[in-house]
């Protein structure tokens, strides 16, 4: 607010995941979920971001509404069992895939589902 929009940047939503089968900087920590707890907190990051620099009455918000309400409910569990479902679907890289918001919900939506 008050920023002359050629000082702004884009934002840009992100899918955070860590690619095991390739990446040579895996966290290391004892405790399991520990990506999945980082990702998370990174999304949260990343939605505080888009309330602080995307104006609310901006085409831009309208657009991002849909992902940012999805992104709003992805807790730990909900998150832990999206990443999950999209490796057992489609192996464990999922770089180069382009995700729509409902498989996206789907595949959060599966938490509790294998139970």
């Amino acid at each position: 607010k008050g920023v002359p929009q050629a000082k702004l940047c884009k934002v840009y939503p992100t899918l955070f995941t860590e690619d095991f089968a390739e990446s040579n900087f895996m966290a290391t920590s004892a405790d399991p979920d520990k990506p999945f707890k980082t990702y998370v907190d990174m999304t949260k990051g990343i939605l505080q971001m888009h309330e602080r620099y995307v104006d609310a009455g901006s085409k831009e918000a309208k657009d991002a509404e849909p992902l940012v309400e999805f992104c709003k409910t992805l807790d730990l569990p909900r998150y832990k069992a999206m990443i999950q479902k999209l490796e057992k679907d489609l192996g464990p890289t999922l770089f180069d895939h382009d995700f729509g918001l409902d498989v996206l919900k789907a595949a959060a939506d599966s938490a509790g589902a294998d139970a």
